[in-house]
């Protein structure tokens, strides 16, 4: 019987403090439900110790922009990084399991009815105010920061965060924005804390 839903933010690379984090929780596989919000990989020292370990516990994650690239990377070679040449030469014989795994993981996960109390929305970055989830471009999911209203389009510097412009009463958990900082609203949880760079 799951007893507790936890839910973590951008983890990139950060085995050691995911350890300690899940430990501080006192996470149970077999009583918790895990999920992540997405870019699990990249900056950190252990991206691929990060992959094993989320597979092994069974958690749910949505694909993070780090991820998209990564897979982009892998695909075609583009945004060629360190990080993600060092990852790939970590996985060996394997980086065919694992991108198989990355590219199964959704943009986003629902869970219950719109409104239901308890209902919650997992996305990577956030959702656009006023477009239909299913009808969000992956990038919108993936790297949205703040909103354009007039022009229905993502923002600049000068725009609201989209979170200030979200009305609806579902719940929804996000992570992308460590510069935006932890975010607690009535309907908007931002988990982004900036653990690779100390927070």
């Amino acid at each position: 019987m799951v007893e507790r839903t936890l839910f973590v933010g951008d983890v990139h690379g950060c085995l050691t403090e995911l350890e300690g984090l899940l430990n501080l929780a006192r996470f149970l596989p077999k009583r918790d439900r895990l999920f992540f919000v997405g870019d699990l990989i990249n900056r950190g020292p252990d991206s691929l110790g990060v992959l094993k370990l989320v597979h092994h516990l069974g958690a749910s994650s949505v694909l993070g922009n780090h991820e998209q690239s990564f897979l982009s990377f892998l695909k075609n070679g583009s945004k060629t990084s360190a990080n993600f040449e060092k990852l790939k030469q970590e996985m060996g014989d394997q980086a065919g399991f694992w991108e198989d795994w990355l590219e199964s993981l959704p943009l986003f996960v629902s869970e219950g009815e719109e409104d239901e109390i308890d209902s919650f929305l997992v996305v990577h970055a956030g959702v656009a105010p006023g477009i239909p989830l299913q009808e969000s471009e992956p990038r919108l999911l993936t790297k949205l920061r703040t909103w354009d209203p007039e022009n229905c389009r993502p923002g600049d510097d000068n725009h609201l965060a989209w979170y200030e412009l979200y009305e609806d009463s579902r719940m929804i958990i996000f992570g992308h924005w460590a510069a935006g900082g932890i975010v607690m609203r009535q309907n908007v949880i931002g988990l982004d804390s900036g653990c690779v760079y100390g927070g």
